[in-house]
């Protein structure tokens, strides 16, 4: 992590903004919100990926319908039958009636991000 140093690849994403590309955790340490929204709040990025020896491997979080990459944005949701985890856009994909016919409930949406800078 830029900020505190944390170097475990399971507790670090990277921010894919063009000119930055740098590694942030999700603890707080002494801001206002985990390092990671703090950094994404404060140089108006949007877009993270997951370190490549993640138990996910390296990963561009984005919308499972749409592509968005805004992860102020994404929310997940479970798969209801699967141990499967789907990442839906609010807006528009969460209100999208196609995917009300896919084995998941919407109503379990959750944002990925709860912190406010």
């Amino acid at each position: 992590c830029t900020y505190c140093g944390i170097h475990n690849p399971s507790c670090v994403v990277r921010c894919n903004a063009p000119n930055c590309k740098k590694w942030f955790c999700n603890a707080r340490g002494h801001t206002s919100a985990s390092h990671i929204v703090n950094h994404l709040v404060r140089a108006k990025h949007k877009e993270v990926s997951l370190h490549r020896d993640s138990p996910l491997g390296e990963t561009l979080l984005e919308c499972y319908n749409c592509g968005c990459r805004n992860v102020f944005l994404l929310g997940f949701i479970p798969a209801r039958n699967e141990s499967v985890v789907v990442l839906l856009c609010r807006e528009p994909c969460l209100s999208v009636n196609g995917l009300k016919d896919m084995n998941w409930d919407l109503n379990q949406w959750l944002p990925l991000i709860h912190d406010r800078c």
